[in-house]
């Protein structure tokens, strides 16, 4: 996988490298998901800083977000916007509703749209983050995956793989919280590809929902071409 080790986060990668149907790979160094970054070094922020990305979305509630602050919040040399995600991320009651929950996620087209308006018009790398960099950027992830027409294995084995490298984080989790359920923290294939069932047979295709929400075609297109590599 394209995991970038920081000491302040789990589950940084880069969505670059993966297959497209028509042929080539997605494009490193432009976009980026991650769990909440905390606390990073000088030399991790430098690297970040020099390797160009400086754009950062925070998809957390304004809670969470005032509760503990992103690294890059008011950091120098780094764009960062907050863009919370329909549901400030709290979990369903029920396993089965994760999928209708990631949907519920596309609730507030406003914040899709700005959260989009960013990727279309920075001119630098762009990593987002949540909490856990599992479900709301999981989405994210899979509604630019999807659009740079990455094969759905490849889409699922991205969201999957949060699983193995946020476990430390659930079993600290469950230390403080032994009654959760055991689906708490895990990335199953089938939540994704319930929620991308879902999401295609509502709005047909990502292209289709982006228009709808009022993002023009140059800014589709724009962040199409930051997703392919040349």
């Amino acid at each position: 996988m394209r995991r970038l080790i920081l000491s302040g986060t789990m589950n940084t990668r880069d969505l670059g490298g993966h297959p497209i149907i028509s042929g080539g790979f997605t494009r490193y160094n432009c976009f980026f998901r991650s769990d909440l970054p905390t606390m990073l070094s000088d030399e991790e922020s430098l690297l970040l800083y020099n390797q160009g990305i400086t754009t950062v979305i925070d998809l957390r509630s304004i809670r969470e977000a005032e509760s503990q602050s992103s690294f890059f919040k008011n950091r120098s040399g780094f764009d960062y916007w907050h863009c919370p995600l329909n549901g400030d991320g709290k979990m369903p009651a029920k396993e089965e509703n994760i999928p209708a929950s990631y949907l519920n996620m596309l609730g507030d087209s406003s914040s899709i749209l700005k959260i989009m308006k960013v990727f279309a018009d920075t001119g630098s790398g762009c990593l987002f983050h949540c909490n856990a960099g599992k479900d709301r950027t999981g989405v994210i992830s899979a509604l630019l995956l999807s659009l740079a027409n990455v094969p759905l294995p490849d889409i699922l084995a991205d969201y999957q793989v949060s699983d193995t490298y946020i476990r430390p984080m659930v079993d600290q989790l469950r230390l403080a919280n032994p009654a959760l359920p055991a689906w708490v923290g895990q990335s199953k294939p089938e939540y994704l590809s319930g929620f991308l069932s879902d999401f295609h047979q509502k709005f047909h295709s990502v292209d289709d929902y982006l228009l709808h929400i009022g993002l023009s075609a140059l800014d589709i297109s724009n962040i199409k071409i930051k997703l392919f590599s040349t």
